[in-house]
C-alpha cells in the first residue's frame, strides 16, 4: 500500500504575501500521494523539505534570537539544507555539515535548533538527528534522544543519528517552544504535558491533528500578547 504523508506547518505571526511567498519551498509534485499542507516563513523559525524519489527529507528548526539576524541566519540554514539534501545524505550528515559551514567565522554566536529527518516512503524506514532541538512525539509520547548539541556552536562537534524502523500507522509531531512555552494572561505555558495529552488523542489526519493543537493554543493564550510563533510539522503515514 502506497503511504500517504501529510504536513503541515502554520505560523501565528503574518507578513506581506510578497515576504511569505519569498520563504516558501518549492511546490511537491502529488505522485506518492504526498500532501503538503500550507506554510509560511519569516522570522527565526525554519522548515524545510525535498521529495527525492521514495525519500522524504524534512526538517523543523530554531535559530537563536530575534529580528533580522535571526531571519538571515535562518535563511542560510534553510538553502543549505535543501543543498545537502540532493546528496542524499543521511540526517546526522547533514548535521555535522551544517554545523561545520555555519559554526567558521561565526562572530555574533548565532546557532540554530534542528530535527532533521529522513523517511523512506516505501519502507516507512526514518532515519533522523535532533541536534539540541525540543524532542518531537511519535505516538503521543516525547521520544528519547540522543544528547546532541545545537548546530552552529562548535565546528568539530559529533552528531549522533537515530532511527525508527517502520512509521506506518504512525503519528509524528515536531514543533517549536513557540508552542510548549506559550503563555496565558497568567503567565502560565502551554507546557509539554499538555501538548503530551492532546497528541494521546486521535484527531484524524495530520491536518486536523494540527489544526486542534493550534487551535487549543491558541484558546490557552487567549487575549495575551503572542510571545513567539507557532512552528509544527505532522507527519502521518497510513
Amino acid at each position: 500500500m502506497k503511504p500517504i504523508v501529510l504536513i503541515v506547518r502554520e505560523r501565528r505571526i503574518t507578513f506581506s504575501r510578497q515576504s511569505s511567498r519569498s520563504r516558501l519551498p518549492p511546490s511537491s509534485p502529488n505522485f506518492w500521494r504526498l500532501t503538503i499542507g500550507p506554510a509560511k516563513e519569516v522570522g527565526g523559525d525554519l522548515y524545510g523539505y525535498a521529495l527525492i524519489d521514495d525519500l522524504l527529507y524534512f526538517c523543523v528548526g530554531d535559530v537563536s534570537g530575534k529580528g533580522v539576524p535571526a531571519a538571515l541566519f535562518m535563511a542560510e540554514v534553510t538553502r543549505m539544507f535543501r543543498t545537502l539534501v540532493d546528496g542524499r545524505l543521511q540526517p546526522d550528515v547533514i548535521a555535522s555539515r551544517l554545523n561545520h559551514a555555519l559554526a567558521e567565522d561565526n562572530d555574533q554566536g548565532m546557532f540554530v535548533t534542528m530535527f532533521i529527518g529522513l523517511i523512506n516512503l516505501k519502507t516507512g524506514h526514518m532515519e533522523y538527528c535532533n541536534a539540541g532541538h525540543n524532542p518531537p512525539l511519535l505516538d503521543g509520547e516525547y521520544m528519547k534522544m540522543e544528547a546532541n548539541a545545537p548546530i552552529g556552536l562548535w565546528p568539530e562537534v559529533d552528531f549522533a543519528g537515530e532511527e525508527v524502523a517502520d512509521m506506518h500507522g504512525k503519528t509524528l509531531f515536531v514543533y517549536t517552544d513557540g508552542i510548549n512555552e506559550a503563555e496565558n494572561i497568567h503567565k502560565e505555558q502551554f507546557g509539554e504535558e499538555r501538548l503530551r495529552e492532546l497528541l494521546q488523542k486521535d484527531w484524524g489526519d495530520a491536518r486536523q491533528t494540527s489544526e486542534s493543537i493550534h487551535k487549543a493554543v491558541e484558546e490557552f493564550v487567549g487575549d495575551a500578547e503572542p510571545s513567539d510563533d507557532l512552528t509544527k510539522m505532522c507527519i502521518k503515514m497510513k
